[in-house]
């Protein structure tokens, strides 16, 4: 497999405290590779810097220009909740205030791929948790990413929803051949998720 990003010696500080230190990892193309370790490991702060959010690090982050080709965001995140939706626009809404020149084809299609056709209409305040979370992947999804960054998307998910929405993201991400840098704490979901497990200390 091809790398499609390559960490070399990523050294990060907070406030003086070391996060990493001479961190080197590769990232692969149609892989889902899940990121565990306690909290403080630096998690987070890892998905920030593949995202290219945070730029304050030592140490070289290798892209693969494939990355960067026709693509609107190069590096979706999808956080623990869509804290992002706006409470007063409706999913189509929301949807279309990130990607506000998407064709209503294209809308249609991954409105229909999350199973939120019938939603549309709704508010956040309407929606449960899995709803939300599958307005955050829709949104995505229409960025024409190679590569998705998800920070715990489902940890505040019951068991039923969580299984459902793990079996949604492994079905997109075998579609649409995606890699995938998934977060998690739960060692049930790493199974599930993965390809390859790195651990951060």
């Amino acid at each position: 497999m091809k790398p499609v990003i390559e960490i070399k010696n990523l050294t990060k500080l907070f406030n003086q405290k070391c996060v990493f230190s001479n961190l080197d990892m590769k990232i692969y193309e149609n892989e889902i590779l899940v990121i565990m370790g306690a909290s403080g490991s630096g998690k987070s702060t890892l998905l920030n810097i593949l995202s290219q959010i945070d730029m304050d690090f030592e140490g070289e982050i290798l892209y693969d220009e494939s990355l960067f080709e026709n693509v609107k965001i190069p590096f979706p995140m999808i956080f623990q909740e869509s804290e992002s939706l706006l409470p007063w626009l409706t999913v189509e809404e929301n949807i279309k205030l990130i990607h506000q020149k998407v064709s209503q084809i294209a809308l249609e299609e991954v409105l229909e791929k999350v199973d939120l056709v019938e939603h549309r209409h709704k508010k956040p305040r309407e929606l449960s948790g899995g709803m939300k979370q599958r307005v955050g992947i829709a949104r995505a999804m229409l960025c024409n990413s190679k590569i998705m960054l998800m920070d715990e998307p489902f940890a505040s998910l019951d068991k039923d929803l969580r299984v459902k929405m793990q079996d949604l993201v492994l079905q997109i991400q075998k579609e649409q051949k995606l890699s995938i840098v998934f977060v998690t704490h739960d060692e049930k979901e790493a199974d599930v998720m993965s390809h390859r497990v790195i651990r951060l200390d």
